[in-house]
């Protein structure tokens, strides 16, 4: 089995159980310890995944709540309780509009035009190498000792050196990260990272917190064309390992009771596999085949499913078959990640000589279909993080669930719905005469309740003598409070704007008042309104975008086929904070700057490569394609040198011109001269 026991130390990796084959029970059954381990390991992974089940059931209650809000939809008790008080049952979508202008105003802050929502910073070079630092000053040692220079000009001339040395690493370092940071943004772009970071903001727009999960290696099936003998091209097939992105829905993440972060204690994340991603995973590193085969000879006609306690009203909200009539094809696992301590291995049946450390803790994870551990592998992350990230749009401090918009403006929601029912009953009931009839003065037989144009009204007109005549139907209209129920509902749709932080005129609404009626006015309201939105992107910077960056930097740093040129120390920032200024106030700071800089001075400090740099972030925010336009570094310098070969060649050619020129006039001097001088000879 490869996997968590093979993982546990390098010199382990191939004998795990091969040094258990002297046991009597080995001998019987080479498996036997494997079995014992791994059915150890299974109990553990059920034990938590149940306590994760029946802990987050108030949680479910929460999560199922926020898409009822967001659908638009009443819970089954409040239907039945409007049902039974009769008249309309209409949901005002105030939740779902806010939800949605919320994640387009944050995609659009993480989609800047042209760039990326992320920045490599190399780390600064604190001290040389030691070897090099020892180079340095053996140079300046000889250096002094050759001119004679007295020991102490000897030290300061290494000083020297060094800190030169330490600015061109500097220079190094930012080079080889805008190169690293191409390598990232390919992989994000080939992992579905935009798909999936767009529901990812859906969750974080809709739920309490918001789940991403990634780098995630799966071996796919990858199509390449090869051209043949007679100018085809057919087909060609293999298996190679990519690294990928998923958003993990709120509802299928299980995190510990104890869990406050990510890596606070384990967690449990329910997944739902193909019958081809089983079989993609068949001789993959730290997956067992044997185990896969089983789940798939077992499971392959029905396939497996797990118990949760929300599936049913879920799978509605979601659209969608909840009915358990239809064959199940999916297969249910439980992916484990936590630590496990060594003493834990050993009371599960593992030799006691292959635990370094009993008391240490050991990053697994683990996943678990049926009874079937498929795969079991130590974290291969140095820092033993989950591969997991989480975000709120409101955190809760001590607390692993923030606060989602449908809870922020849920009192305001049912108020809204309240007036909105009583406006529609209200106009319903005016929209139309009431009748009162005396029954007592109908005739006979007569049907009052049926009402229809034209139709004739009997009655016994001697009944009602006593009464003063009057006749026995009556109509008349309730009074319409229509005015004064839309004056509640829009004062709560204007509370709903200041509670949720998400005001009308940031959707394009017209419905602003007071400054928002003025250009200057609403980009002041536009500018004050964002900052509410700062928090929310921090959450994101902070809990996903810069880890996740982090992540893949590390599997690069670890991958030996990326060229070492390209590696260095170096740490992820997020962009997304700096994106809330507007675009157009940036651009317009930019174009300036450029301006301003467009002088000898400022152009010799800079340098052409500066230049080009300002060049590219001004036609990246004006949309131009810039790689089309503008030469990268590389090329500009063989622009310069061709230019400067060029200059050469220019100068030399005056140069000869020049110096030709020279020639023709001396040669013409002395032909003057000897022409004067042979005129001078026959006069004498």
């Amino acid at each position: 089995m490869t996997g968590i026991l093979q993982s546990l130390g390098a010199e382990q990796t191939q004998a795990i159980f091969d040094q258990q084959k002297h046991d009597e029970r080995e001998k019987a059954n080479p498996n036997y310890g494997q079995q014992e381990v791994v059915s150890g390991l299974a109990s553990y992974v059920k034990s938590c995944w149940d306590i994760a089940k029946h802990h987050k059931l108030t949680m479910t209650d929460r999560l199922t709540n926020c898409l009822r809000r967001r659908k638009g939809m009443y819970s089954s008790n409040q239907l039945a309780n409007i049902r039974k008080a009769g008249g309309s049952e209409i949901f005002m979508g105030i939740t779902g509009t806010k939800c949605r202008h919320a994640k387009s105003w944050i995609s659009d802050i993480y989609n800047p035009s042209g760039d990326r929502p992320f920045s490599l910073e190399p780390t600064p070079v604190q001290e040389l190498p030691p070897q090099l630092k020892e180079h340095l000053l053996n140079e300046a040692m000889q250096g002094a000792l050759q001119h004679g220079v007295p020991e102490q000009e000897a030290y300061a001339l290494m000083k020297k050196h060094e800190t030169r040395l330490k600015e061109e690493l500097n220079q190094e370092g930012e080079k080889r990260m805008e190169l690293m940071g191409d390598y990232i943004e390919d992989i994000l772009v080939e992992g579905n990272y935009r798909r999936e970071f767009d529901e990812f903001l859906d969750d974080l727009t809709t739920y309490p917190s918001a789940i991403m999960k990634g780098v995630i290696f799966k071996q796919k099936k990858q199509l390449k064309w090869k051209q043949i003998n007679n100018g085809e091209f057919v087909p060609q097939t293999s298996l190679a390992i990519s690294r990928e992105f998923s958003r993990v829905s709120p509802f299928d993440f299980y995190p510990s009771p104890n869990t406050i972060d990510i890596g606070d204690s384990w967690t449990c994340e329910h997944i739902r596999y193909t019958a081809p991603d089983l079989s993609n995973m068949r001789g993959m590193k730290g997956y067992n085949r044997q185990a896969i085969e089983s789940v798939l000879r077992d499971y392959r006609m029905n396939g497996h499913r797990e118990w949760l306690f929300e599936s049913n009203e879920r799978e509605q909200l979601e659209g969608r078959d909840s009915s358990q009539a239809y064959r199940y094809e999916l297969f249910d696992a439980v992916e484990f990640n936590g630590h496990v301590q060594g003493q834990q291995l050993i009371d599960w049946g593992m030799n006691p000589s292959l635990v370094d450390d009993p008391y240490n803790e050991y990053p697994v994870s683990v996943t678990l279909i049926g009874n079937h551990i498929i795969r079991a592998l130590i974290n291969p992350d140095p820092t033993g993080r989950p591969p997991y990230y989480k975000a709120s749009w409101l955190n809760v401090p001590n607390s692993f669930w923030g606060e989602a918009i449908p809870e922020v403006i849920a009192d305001i929601q049912d108020a809204a719905n309240s007036t909105a029912r009583a406006l529609m009953n209200n106009m319903a009931i005016g929209s139309a005469p009431q009748t009162a009839i005396d029954v007592s003065m109908l005739p006979t037989g007569s049907k009052p309740t049926a009402i229809h144009p034209r139709k004739v009204w009997l009655y016994d007109g001697s009944k009602g003598s006593h009464r003063g005549g009057s006749a026995g139907v009556t109509f008349f209209s309730p009074d319409i409070k229509a005015n004064e129920l839309l004056g509640v509902y829009e004062r709560f749709e204007r509370y709903a704007d200041d509670k949720s932080g998400i005001p009308s005129y940031m959707q394009g609404s017209d419905q602003g008042a007071g400054a928002a009626r003025t250009a200057s006015g609403l980009s002041m309201l536009m500018n004050a309104a964002s900052k509410s939105i700062k928090d929310v992107v921090r959450n994101i910077d902070i809990g996903v975008i810069e880890p996740v960056i982090n992540s893949i930097f590390i599997t690069l740093m670890l991958d030996k086929d990326i060229p070492a040129d390209i590696k260095g120390d170096a740490k992820a920032k997020a962009r997304g904070s700096d994106a809330l200024m507007h675009k157009e106030a940036a651009a317009l700071r930019q174009q300036e700057l450029l301006q301003l800089t467009n002088n000898p001075v400022d152009l010799e400090i800079i340098g052409t490569e500066g230049r080009l740099e300002q060049l590219r972030r001004v036609f990246q925010t004006s949309d131009v394609p810039v790689n089309r336009i503008l030469p990268n570094k590389e090329q500009l310098r063989e622009r310069q040198q061709e230019q400067m070969k060029q200059q050469q060649q220019q100068m030399q050619q005056e140069m000869q011109m020049q110096e030709k020129q020279l020639q023709d006039e001396r040669a013409f001097q002395m032909q003057l001269e000897q022409q004067k001088h042979s005129q001078r000879q026959p006069a004498n």
